[in-house]
């Protein structure tokens, strides 16, 4: 009796959920994402000591969990403009009945002049939550490590960044 009480209380793998709500392969994925990070690290300069992002990306699903994509943005900086050109990728998991992602980001920064030919790249390693909003529209929350870096002796710029966004699948035929 006990066996066929907990048979039914178990979850169906279901083929149609979608990677951001639950498991299989989503098709295509628009996330647009607004950030705002505090500089960690040498201040006093441009460029360093704060930032706030709008990026959208254009993803789709990799494997079952992962999802890849491209993206593209515009970085307000309190020195002045950026434009990040990058790719996303994005594991979810499950921790209880929450759903969670790990990401990784890396790309350059398009028509800089603070690079002054020079280019300067970005890597984002972070996590967040993901919270449904309809079959196809997610919230996402989460943080990141934002890392700038230039070819030179320049060094590296780096961020603590807070990122809130929404996630929308495009349906399959």
């Amino acid at each position: 009796m006990a066996a066929s009480s907990l048979s039914y209380s178990q979850t169906k793998n279901n083929p149609d959920r979608s990677v951001a709500s639950g498991n299989s392969k989503p098709g295509l994925m628009n996330i647009t994402e607004l950030n705002a990070g505090i500089g960690i690290e040498q201040l006093n300069r441009d460029y360093a000591k704060r930032t706030a992002n709008l990026t959208t990306i254009l993803g789709m699903g990799l494997t079952r969990n992962l999802t890849g994509g491209i993206g593209i943005g515009v970085s307000l900086y309190n020195g002045g403009t950026l434009v990040p050109l990058f790719a996303d990728f994005r594991y979810f998991f499950n921790l209880g009945k929450t759903r969670c992602f790990v990401l990784g980001e890396g790309g350059i920064f398009l028509n800089s002049k603070k690079t002054e030919g020079i280019p300067e790249y970005l890597v984002s390693p972070g996590a967040g939550v993901v919270f449904p909003v309809s079959k196809s529209m997610f919230i996402n929350v989460g943080a990141a490590l934002f890392t700038q870096f230039r070819d030179d002796d320049f060094g590296h710029d780096s961020f603590i960044n807070i990122k809130l966004g929404m996630t929308f699948l495009f349906k399959k035929n």
